[in-house]
């Protein structure tokens, strides 16, 4: 059987490419906890937000979408600006949770976003809900349940709080996404559009609160953070957009499952968090939920 090399070649590319994305999106929670621990979290989150919109920016201009970026209707701007603040508040809370909460113990509370969105979506839009879905959903939680139950426990549970403020907030979104405006707008023009209202809206709240001040105390470290969170985001969906250019990106969606590990992985690598054996078994509970619910027997 002979293989053609280009069709290898590109296969490779394009597993390469989902892998990258996978990774990047799961290092973004510690380059956030860098710059939380380091700055006041409102101008963080405004500065994350404006490093994602030049990124989404760019991958607009050099994939040719600024034209279809500029055709949206006015009742789709609507959408998008109230996508862009449930955005302003997700990217907000999550800064302010990380300065007193850890990524191991934010991350998988926010990580129910995704159930909400999916209970949603059922009542609201009749997406399909079996036995199996339920099962999986469950053991997700219980893998939080066990990821949450032994990681050190901190003195101020606030940082709870901001993260299921932040939950809420993205699981609006998703919905308002899904909902509203469907399959209207591509993906690389809804990023582009939610990120711009989110910085908006951020800077607003900076302003407003006097915080700008505040980037001249950014440590080093603060702004290396706060950038490659923007730019390792961004770069996630770079690479999830080159992938879907080489092939149906859904046949690669198991390789995206893996986005819960490598945030573990890296908080455990880059932020020196102690994980014992219950946070990782509580990890592979909640991969094998997200793996069942993709698969769907």
């Amino acid at each position: 059987m002979d293989l053609d090399p280009l069709a290898i070649r590109n296969l490779l590319i394009w597993v390469a490419l989902a892998v990258l994305s996978t990774i990047l999106l799961g290092g973004v929670p510690s380059w956030m906890r860098c710059a939380a621990k380091r700055a006041d979290p409102s101008a963080a989150s405004a500065v994350f937000a404006l490093m994602f919109t030049l990124s989404c920016g760019a991958l607009l201009y050099f994939t040719g979408g600024l034209e279809r970026a500029l055709v949206v209707t006015n009742m789709q701007l609507v959408w998008l600006a109230v996508c862009g603040f449930l955005s302003a508040l997700t990217w907000l809370s999550l800064f302010t949770a990380m300065t007193g909460g850890r990524v191991s113990k934010v991350m998988p509370v926010f990580a129910i976003s995704a159930l909400v969105t999916l209970v949603a979506s059922h009542f609201l839009f009749g997406a399909p809900m079996g036995l199996w879905k339920i099962c999986c959903m469950i053991l997700i939680l219980l893998g939080i349940v066990f990821i949450e139950s032994r990681t050190p426990q901190i003195q101020s549970q606030l940082w709870f709080v901001y993260a299921f403020i932040a939950l809420l907030a993205s699981a609006g979104t998703q919905l308002l996404h899904t909902g509203m405006l469907g399959d209207t707008l591509d993906t690389e023009v809804f990023q582009a559009w939610r990120a711009a209202f989110a910085t908006v809206f951020l800077w607003i709240f900076v302003f407003a609160r006097k915080k700008q001040v505040t980037l001249g105390d950014f440590s080093p470290r603060a702004w290396f953070g706060v950038f490659f969170a923007g730019v390792f985001y961004a770069g996630s969906f770079a690479a999830t957009y080159y992938a879907g250019l080489r092939g149906e990106i859904s046949a690669l969606a198991p390789v995206a499952i893996l986005t819960t590990m490598f945030v573990m992985l890296f908080a455990r690598m880059f932020q020196k968090e102690k994980q014992p054996g219950s946070a990782v078994f509580g990890t592979l509970l909640v991969l094998l939920g997200q793996f069942g619910i993709l698969m769907g027997f």
